[in-house]
């Protein structure tokens, strides 16, 4: 396994676990995570705490049911493409999509993440 899939996979196993201080080691202090379309939760974060933030929104919207599971991984020399499947409940909608976290790693950590999804009108409506 190449060090660029070890950080993509331990990186959501981390998030599966909510262990802060791995994904704190895994995402760069000046990273940016890019998540599309038009739902409250759109939009660049720019840096660790922002991310941690948008994860905490994440969870806070889905009263907790958030959950994102690995698939598989595409990768090359800098670049990982994840493939992974996310789901949640909250304000008695039920979301499950697979999607892609293409990811820029670098000195063993995610430096940019960006999101897109197999079905970005249902992502939306699951946030919005």
């Amino acid at each position: 396994m190449r060090p660029q899939e070890a950080v993509v996979r331990n990186l959501y196993a981390a998030f599966a676990a909510r262990d802060r201080e791995e994904l704190a080691r895994l995402i760069a202090d000046d990273a940016c995570w890019v998540v599309p379309g038009t739902s409250p939760i759109a939009g660049a974060y720019r840096g660790r705490q922002a991310i941690f933030a948008y994860f905490a929104d994440l969870a806070a919207r889905s009263g907790g049911s958030f959950r994102a599971s690995l698939l598989d991984v595409l990768v090359g020399e800098e670049n990982v493409a994840a493939l992974a499947r996310a789901g949640g409940e909250r304000d008695g909608k039920t979301y499950d999509g697979r999607y892609l976290l293409l990811c820029d790693v670098a000195d063993g950590q995610v430096r940019r993440a960006v999101l897109m999804n197999e079905d970005p009108v249902a992502f939306d409506d699951f946030w919005s």
